[in-house]
């Protein structure tokens, strides 16, 4: 870089800074609005999602409770979130006249040429008349506080002058400032004034600062209470440059065309200013302050302000090697960080969203994790569960068939007594059921109890019938006479009688035919019987072992099935919600990180 560097290049430069300063501005506002637009798709999809789940929850789950909480906890942060978002800077701008361009302090004791340096900074003149300031470039002036210090300048004074006052014992009594663009100049009140109020005004506005331009009059530089606000302003850890002001003097000669008398404005000698400049550093050493980042430089700037047009003058004068230094100082590390606040704050702000968004992972997994858990504890309550109930039914069904037993030998009574056993039994069963379930999902059910027995169906059991096992026997009834004698009697005389037709052989004849005739025809004599159905055994004890493998099956299929149904079905249902919900904050989340490479990416493209 030229040593050296005229007010109009400089100007120029700091032109394309502010351009810089703005296009820094511009990509964080376009980030920024990437960020909008994802946060309210995420907002919109999480309270559709939200909506959903509890549309889709049964009033009588047994998670109900649970997810609820769940939901309306995702709610609670989402909404709490976004109001944050709403109200929240997110440092998408730069403090005026603090980080929005190069911020030049000008730190110095009383009339040590502070506002003449800063006039001829903004106008080319040190003390510009309103005639010179015409036509000339807006420039924009501020006045921050006033001391009220006596001989001061009025409050508000440079900015409805447009300018900084001078050649009064205390010029400056505020904090002051005019900008350009890409450069904030700003002019303080003189250390040591009449009023410690300046002081300390100066002071906590310094650390603000780019670079400190700290004045000390030319002809009498170093003195220990510079010494010591310059100790004061090296822990700063600023740009720290030392102006050794008015290096310059009158010269008298005569003007021989006009026959006169005359006085010009002539540099010091290099060798004096030399001189001066290595005093100061001696001075800088013997007080034990590190000199080696600090650069002393002599110069007038009302030997600019003469010699406007000679760019050898203004080299001489100093002011070139100032502007010089002015422009490395907006290029280095430093500016280029500042141009790139509120690229950094956005960064920042993305940083602090992913930990919010972590907040819904926490909230996500610890669901989760419930979900889970109670899917794994489940199985292993049941068991027992059952076993208990099962064991509860098989006592109440084996004390009744004790009492049935003494009806067994009256199949119509019994299984009449067995219909009504069962409407007691299916009673029981639906009591041991929803005991065993209210013992199973204690943890994560709400009135699941009568849930389940609204749902039991007895007419799903059927039992079979009570039969008694009975075979037929023969057994005497009485005596029976025989009639083969009466019949083969009346035989023969019938017999006889045709036979007589046919002489008396034919009478006996027909008499012999008749007699066997009628005696074929009679019953023999003997006992009379009857047939009698006889007991010898029944299926009770079969009945009973069939009786209680269906209850036993039933109690083990309806938990089972009320744990599939009302519990297990559910809490696949959740956790697939739960998982949708997940992937939504997953995405949202990759969408921030990506985000936040896209600015430090911009970040390590502008600052390096």
């Amino acid at each position: 870089m030229n040593e050296e560097m005229l007010r109009e290049d400089l100007l120029a430069s700091f032109q394309l800074l502010q351009k810089q300063f703005d296009s820094s501005l511009e990509e964080a506002k376009a980030l920024d609005n990437k960020f909008v637009t994802r946060y309210q798709q995420f907002h919109s999809n999480l309270s559709g999602l939200l909506a959903e789940a509890r549309l889709k929850l049964p009033k009588s789950s047994p998670l109900s409770k649970s997810l609820t909480e769940f939901v309306a906890g995702l709610e609670a942060l989402d909404n709490a979130w976004k109001a944050r978002l709403e109200n929240q800077d997110k440092g998408l701008s730069f403090r005026k006249n603090f980080e929005d361009s190069l911020l030049v302090y000008v730190y110095g004791k009383v009339k040590s040429g502070k506002s003449s340096l800063g006039n001829y900074m903004a106008w080319g003149y040190t003390d510009p008349t309103a005639e010179q300031q015409h036509g000339s470039t807006k420039l924009v002036y501020k006045s921050y506080e006033n001391s009220d210090a006596e001989n001061g300048d009025a409050q508000n004074e440079a900015e409805s002058r447009e300018k900084f006052r001078v050649g009064a014992t205390e010029a400056t009594s505020s904090i002051q400032s005019f900008r350009l663009p890409g450069l904030t100049w700003v002019d303080s009140p003189g250390l040591h004034s009449v009023r410690m109020q300046n002081g300390e005004l100066a002071k906590e506005h310094a650390d603000h600062a780019d670079l400190i331009l700290y004045t000390m009059k030319s002809d009498a530089p170093g003195r220990a209470s510079d010494l010591e606000e310059i100790r004061d302003l090296c822990g700063k850890e600023k740009n720290i440059m030392l102006l050794l002001t008015g290096s310059d003097k009158k010269e008298h000669g005569w003007d021989e065309e006009k026959d006169e008398p005359i006085e010009r404005c002539v540099m010091k000698s290099p060798d004096d200013r030399q001189l001066q400049r290595e005093y100061v550093k001696k001075e800088l050493q013997n007080a034990d302050l590190d000199v080696s980042n600090v650069e002393i430089l002599s110069l007038s700037a009302r030997y600019a302000e003469l010699n406007a047009g000679s760019p050898t003058a203004i080299k001489e004068s100093g002011m070139g090697q100032l502007f010089a230094t002015l422009h490395r100082v907006s290029q280095e590390r430093g500016v280029r960080m500042k141009r790139a606040v509120p690229m950094t704050n956005f960064k920042n702000f993305l940083t602090a969203c992913l930990k919010e968004v972590t907040q819904y992972h926490n909230l996500t997994g610890s669901f989760t994790q419930v979900l889970e858990q109670v899917g794994k504890r489940v199985p292993q309550q049941a068991i027992p569960a059952i076993r208990e109930a099962q064991s509860a039914m098989r006592s109440a069904i084996q004390a009744r068939f004790d009492v049935l037993a003494a009806s067994r030998d009256n199949e119509y009574q019994l299984n009449a007594s067995l219909k009504e056993a069962k409407t007691q039994w299916d009673a029981q069963m639906a009591k041991l059921v929803g005991a065993a379930l209210d013992n199973i999902l204690a943890d994560v059910m709400a009135n699941f109890k009568s849930a389940v027995v609204s749902t039991w169906n007895a007419s799903s059991l059927s039992l079979p019938s009570f039969s008694v096992e009975k075979i037929t026997e023969q057994i005497p009834d009485g005596y029976t006479k025989g009639t083969r004698k009466r019949n083969g009697g009346l035989g023969g005389l019938i017999g006889g009688g045709i036979g007589l037709f046919l002489g008396p052989v034919g009478m006996a004849v027909g008499a012999s035919i008749g007699a066997g005739i009628g005696a074929t025809l009679g019953d023999k004599a003997g006992q009379s019987t009857r047939t009698i159905e006889i007991a010898v055994g029944d299926n009770l004890d079969e009945l009973r072992t069939r009786v209680l493998n269906i209850y036993n099956a039933g109690i083990e299929k309806e938990i089972q099935l009320q744990i599939d149904t009302l519990f297990s079905a559910l809490l696949t249902e959740m956790s697939a919600s739960c998982t949708t919900l997940n992937d939504e904050i997953k995405s949202f989340e990759s969408a921030l990180v990506k985000l936040k490479e896209s600015a430090e990416k911009k970040l390590m493209g502008g600052i390096n």
